[in-house]
Parts: C-alpha cells; structure tokens; sequence
C-alpha cells in the first residue's frame, strides 16, 4: 500500500482515547457503543474501533476509485508521564491519490491541546499581531520542531481572501502543519525583520517555513517555498494546491521518535490480549528473565486411597458433554436445543470462553496435578488419565461441531483476519529484525572491549559507533546519513528518485529494508577502507565470509557479485544495469554493474542494491548506481 498522509502528535490531555474515538466515529458516520472491540460494516466500507486502558486503534477502509482507502488512528499512552501519542495515516493501494487531513484530525484537535513535540497544532490558524511575534519566531527556530509553519501576510485590498486561504490550508492540513496569519503590516515588518531578508514574506503572498529554520544561516533559502500574493489574488484558494500536496508529501517522510517506533508494534498485541498493558513501553526481556528455573519435582506419596479419586474422575466429568448433543449425527432441530440452554455467543471467541469456563468447573485438582506430571515425565497411571480426558474433549468437540455452533465465516471476514495477522507478524518481524541488529552491534562492542584488554581469541579492536545502533525511518534517511558519514562510497542524486518511490509505494515493508540497507552500506564502507589499505584482499562476498574481526558485515546469502546468463546476455536486462561513474573509471562515463545486494531475497517488491567494486582501483571507492526495486529480468518481465 502508498502512505498518502501522516500526522504525529502529542496530546497531554485527559481521556485522549475516548476524545479521538468520538471524533473518528462521528467521521466515520456509526453509532458507537463504546464496546473494546466493535466492527461495523456498510456495503464494502469496513469499520474497525478497539481500545484498552493503554491504548487504542481506529480503522476506516473505504473502497474509492480502482482501490481502497484505509485511514487508521492509533494512540498510546507515554512512557512514565510523557505526553501520550497519536498517530494518524492514510495509505491505500492506489498509484497516486489528491489526500488531505481525514475530516476528524480538525475537531479532534480542538478538543485539547496537541503539539508536534515541540510546538502547538491546532485546528484553525492563529492569528499573530505585534503582542504575538516573539512567540512566533521561537516556534520558526525551535530545534525540535518537526512541522511545517505557514505564514500568510497581510493583503490591504484583499484581506477576506487572505482569510479564506488561511482557513482552507488549516483545515487540509490539520495536524500536518502549523497555519498562522499575520494581523497587520507592523507585524509583518516585525517578522520579516527577525527573518532577514532572504526568508522574508510580503505582498499578501505565503511561505512554508520547513523544520531546521536559521535565520541568517541558510544555505539554500529556497527551500522555504514562497508563494507570491498574485497568484493567489488571480486563483484563490486553487493557488494553494502546491503547498498543500508539498506539505502532505512531506508528512509522509516524517521520521517516527524512538519511543513511537518501539510502541507501535506492541499496539496491536495488547489490543488483542496477547500483552498486558502495562508492557507496553517495557525493554526486552533478558535472557535471564526468561530462563524461570522449573520446580523440583515432589514425590507423590504412596497411599492407597490416592488413585481412588482421580480414577472416579471420568464419572464425575460427564456433565462436560452437555453443551451439545452426544454425537455428531443429531438433526439440526435437536442441535439447537442445547445453545437455548444459555446465552448465545457472540463468536467463535465468546464460544471458546464458555468452553474453558466449563472445563474449570468440571476438572478436578486431581486431574490437573495429572497434567502437569505428565509434562514433567509422569507415569502410566498418569498417561491414562489423560487418554480419558482427551477423550471427553474430543466428544466435547464434535458435540461443538455439530451443532453448529462455530458457524462458517465468509470469505470477506476470513480475508480481513487473515490481513490483520499478517500486518501484526509485519510489525512483530521489523522489531525482531532491529533487537538482532543491536545485538550484532553489542557484540561487536563486547568483542573490542575483550580484544582491548589483550584477549587475543578476539583479534583487534573495533571502534564502535559512539551514538549507539541506528534505526531510520526510511530508506531516504539511510542515503542522506550515508552520504555524510561514509566517506568510501559514492552515493549520487539520481538514486533518490527510486528510493524516494519504495518508502511512499510500501510504507509497511520500508523499515524492514532500512536496516538491512544501512548494514550493507557500512559493510562496504568498511571494506573499501580495508582494501584502500592493503589491509585485505578479494572482494566484496570475501569480506562477508571472511571478514576482519569486528569489522561491520552483512551475510554472504545477501550478495550476488554477477548476473545470470539470461540477464548478462539479454541486450534489454543488460542496458538496464549500465550506471554513471567518473571517467578516470571508464571513460565513456558509465559501466554494467551486475553485483547487487539482495535487500529482500525473495518477493514483490524485491530490493537490489547495484555497486561497482573500485576499492582496489583508481578511486578507491564503492560506486552505488542503483537502489529500489528489482530490475527487469525475465521473470519480471
């Protein structure tokens, strides 16, 4: 699915769950009854609504155009009286789609006070005279700001419109975007006198200030898009359409805080009672915790009356069976018989309920010290007892079956359970996949602290990175850090295109690939420094087998050095892995690069990762000429 829309805010208010719930089901237009668990359906349009007293998600899946459109809410209380937080995103399996703020995101921000962490967002525009300018100019140079700020100014003949603007760009982008309209001329000369010249605002025109605003600092002042006061007074508020689809692509690209990033996964299983609220913002468990010693096994003593009991079980679990009919050939008029014995469920969950709260009541003490002997190697006496009781289950089972009592779910609901188990298991894998990178870094770091004090088992000393393991958002964070920090590779602008297209068009799959990305680059950083240094030799799928100790590396299974036959010799696959390097490499400017690293091995979408191996040439260096989606091979084409 492509991320249209992404809003993340913080919201230190009372009731955050109940306060966005109301806002999202009045949108949705449903009758809410408050329930933890409610699902609503109308025509194709499917909504969704669960909470716990940790948090909560909201759902709204609308079939629209040749797709669908899936608009999700979800909230968590902060950790130790942090603010809480909220995340809201619109994505769907469309190419492209014309989205703005869900029609909720402006009455829920009126109901209390949010910020981006940093500075307010709220549902209108403020209103800034000559009493509000400093205020203004912190929000503009606050350093933890990560909005944008919009700022209209004043227009003498047109000053309605200006209004009219101000509203239209507050309502489009609720929570995206802080929208603020300049009072009067005096406040306009105040701001634009703080501004500077360069970033400056006039002329009943607009600017979006982008996070990281440094009055007289800027190199490239552009950046903070102006839009002039004609074209705005010629169009209206249809001028406005290039801010507003800038500011919600934008959105899209927002990096998630740390604590957002950890949480969020664990929504879902707290939702669905497989972890306790309370767990939410826990660290992993250490190894420690879960290696929980088992008991010491205590001898049974050796009394004669001691088998009578549990032998007497079977007779006394006979009312087990009454639940349904004794076997699975009863007509339908008697099957319904049973279910009017009791309250009906309400689903296969209700049922199972019902099901464990009887077994409880007709097990007895004996049978379940039965059980846990038999776990812990018990004797044939004990292996009876639990034939007998398997067997009352089993009765108990098709008792349950022929009845009917389960029911046969549709097609549609069996799709919509099975999209939710998937989506949960994406989520599970990505956090799982960030725990093994740390651990890898860890024991990088142990390694040179052994190798530090003269262990020689651990070679030399690895110099770890001094901000710890990095996570990144999306794949355009891991080029823009590796442009900066890896000197050995060569990262051009023409990448960003395809890398900017894999984290809006698979905004669920990009940060499994992130951190797969980021230790391929740094392994090749690594080896290109190491080669440059006559202080290894061979290659790149060398190094990965074979590495220095405590150098960084990913997998051998990752890298392929060359081609099939039937891409190298196809005219058409083998053009498509031609990639620009500098002359002193070649001098026609470009060369075929069939090594590529696999990001994900398998699949659709499929990473690769194209490189040219110079690091024992002329340059030096490792030349990256591609990163997105497979290329075409036969199999793709």
């Amino acid at each position: 699915m492509t991320q249209f829309y992404q809003a993340l805010l913080r919201d230190g208010g009372q009731r955050l769950g109940p306060r966005l719930r109301r806002c999202f089901a009045a949108w949705a237009g449903i009758e809410d009854d408050g329930a933890p668990h409610s699902e609503h359906s109308r025509g194709r349009t499917r909504i969704a609504l669960a909470d716990s007293e940790a948090c909560g998600r909201y759902t709204h899946d609308v079939p629209t155009g040749g797709g669908r459109l899936r608009t999700t809410a979800t909230w968590a209380a902060g950790r130790k009286g942090a603010p809480s937080w909220v995340r809201v995103t619109v994505e769907g399996d469309l190419d492209e789609a014309a989205v703005t703020a869900p029609g909720f995101m402006g009455p829920f921000l009126a109901t209390g006070r949010a910020t981006d962490g940093a500075v307010p967002v709220e549902a209108g525009p403020h209103l800034v005279g000559p009493e509000e300018v400093k205020e203004l100019t912190r929000w503009l140079a606050h350093p933890d700001r990560a909005v944008p700020i919009i700022v209209l100014t004043v227009d003498r003949n047109e000053s309605g419109l200006v209004t009219a603007c101000a509203d239209h760009l507050a309502e489009a982008l609720a929570g995206v975007a802080v929208v603020a309209r300049l009072y009067d001329a005096r406040t306009q000369d105040d701001l634009n006198a703080w501004l500077g010249p360069d970033l400056s605002v006039f002329g009943g025109g607009l600017r979006t200030y982008l996070p990281g605003l440094r009055p007289g600092e800027e190199s490239y002042a552009m950046r903070h898009q102006p839009r002039g006061g004609s074209a705005i007074r010629d169009q209206g508020v249809r001028a406005l359409g290039v801010v507003v689809s800038g500011v919600v692509e934008l959105s899209v690209h927002r990096p998630l805080p740390v604590d957002v990033r950890q949480s969020e996964p664990r929504v879902g299983r707290v939702l669905a009672g497989a972890l306790a609220p309370a767990d939410l913002h826990a660290p992993p468990p250490t190894p420690a915790a879960i290696a929980v010693p088992r008991a010491a096994k205590v001898p049974r003593p050796r009394e004669t009356s001691a088998p009578t009991a549990p032998v007497e079980t079977p007779a006394r679990t006979a009312p087990v069976e009454t639940p349904g009919p004794p076997v699975p050939t009863a007509s339908p008029s008697e099957t319904a018989d049973p279910r009017s014995e009791g309250p009906e469920p309400a689903g296969p969950d209700g049922l199972a309920d019902q099901i464990a709260a009887k077994l409880a009541d007709h097990l007895e003490d004996g049978v379940l010290e039965a059980l846990v002997d038999m776990a812990r190697g018990g004797d044939s006496e004990t292996t009876a007892l639990i034939k007998t009781m398997s067997a009352h289950l089993d009765a108990l089972t098709r008792a349950v079956e022929s009845a009917g009592l389960l029911g046969a779910s549709g097609p549609d609901q069996e799709l919509e359970r099975l999209r939710r188990q998937y989506d949960q298991l994406e989520l599970d894998f990505v956090e799982l996949q960030e725990r093994d990178r740390k651990a890898q870094d860890r024991i990088r770091w142990l390694e040179g602290r052994l190798a530090e004090h003269a262990d020689p088992v651990y070679g030399v000393q690895s110099d770890p990175d001094p901000e710890g393991p990095w996570e990144a958002e999306s794949l355009m964070d891991v080029v823009q850090r590796a442009r900066k920090r890896l000197r050995r590779l060569d990262l051009p602008d023409a990448l960003d295109t395809e890398v900017s297209k894999l984290d809006v068009t698979y905004p669920r799959e990009r940060r499994r690939w992130t951190g797969r990305a980021w230790d391929a680059l740094r392994a090749l950083d690594a080896y290109a420094a190491a080669r440059a240094e006559a202080r290894f030799t061979g290659g790149f799928y060398d190094w990965c087998s074979r590495p220095l100790p405590g150098a960084p590396i990913i997998t051998p299974a990752m890298v392929s050095m060359k081609e099939s036959d039937s891409v190298s010799d196809n005219p058409k696959f083998y053009r498509a892995r031609i990639f620009r390097v500098p002359a002193e490499i070649d001098p026609s400017g470009s060369v075929y690069m069939p090594a590529h690293i696999k990001l994900q091995p398998v699949g659709s979408p499929a990473p690769r990762m194209h490189f040219l191996d110079d690091a024992g040439g002329t340059t030096g260096k490792i030349w990256i000429g591609y990163l997105g989606d497979h290329l075409p091979n036969t199999r793709t084409n």
